[in-house]
């Protein structure tokens, strides 16, 4: 007995869909709605095809092949997507920058720097983060003046600092990129001085700049702490490299 026709508009809904969603597949993002799009022409195929069971079922049957395919490119494209995007961050990681120490060898070896990672650093020590070197010099400490009057049971913390750019890049640098750790209370640094005779005593001040390779900036910032506790500089990076992190120890 010869099969009636097939009973195409369910079929052909789901042909569309499908074919949508087979050509979205392959674009990253919207292929999550690609998806749905296959998953919703997958269902209405097997309907199609359960209407047609006892009629021709050709293009039901195409629609649920196409949907099938668009919905396995779509997971096969998210997991290369995903693992593309997962070695990227992994390569990203790998390169971080980690603050090291440069210290002299002083040995008749070699007359190179060594470098070796630290977590925080002291007083006169210099730390390396790819290529661009960053030293606390000195840190100085005022009550305050008639003038200049810290809040109850603070002190001012006057903090000097070098940076040395010996990359091959030029680097940016901003006093807003460091902040005084007071027993984990940060702040900026962005206080200002005045002595008894209404001058500013810091000579040096540190302003925000750029440094080509082989510049070298050294000024003072200065800051509020509570008398007595444990004071840290927190170098924070700049706002496109907010990985960098480096820790000295003031006091």
């Amino acid at each position: 007995m010869e099969k009636k026709k097939e009973n195409i508009v369910l079929a052909l809904i789901a042909l569309i869909i499908g074919i949508l969603a087979l050509i979205l597949s392959w674009v990253p993002i919207v292929n999550n709605f690609a998806a749905i799009l296959a998953v919703i022409g997958f269902i209405l195929a097997i309907i199609a095809l359960i209407i047609n069971r006892k009629n021709k079922k050709t293009l039901s049957i195409v629609s649920l092949v196409i949907s099938i395919v668009a919905f396995v490119i779509v997971m096969a494209t998210q997991a290369f997507y995903a693992k593309t995007l997962n070695d990227s961050f992994n390569s990203s990681g790998s390169s971080s920058k980690i603050a090291k120490k440069v210290e002299d060898s002083g040995s008749s070896q070699t007359s190179d720097t060594k470098k070796s990672e630290k977590a925080s650093f002291k007083i006169g020590e210099t730390a390396d983060i790819n290529g661009v070197q960053f030293k606390v010099n000195k840190v100085d400490y005022s009550q305050g003046t008639s003038y200049s009057t810290p809040d109850s049971g603070n002190q001012f913390v006057l903090v000097n600092v070098t940076i040395t750019n010996t990359s091959d890049k030029t680097t940016d640098y901003n006093p807003y990129d460091f902040k005084i750790d007071d027993n984990g209370n940060q702040t900026d640094l962005s206080e200002y001085l005045m002595d008894d005779n209404g001058n500013d005593p810091v000579s040096d001040p540190l302003h925000s700049g750029s440094l080509a390779k082989g510049g070298s900036v050294t000024g003072t910032m200065v800051g509020q702490a509570k008398i007595g506790n444990k004071y840290k500089l927190i170098y924070t990076g700049n706002m496109f490299l907010k990985d960098d992190k480096i820790t000295f120890e003031l006091n």
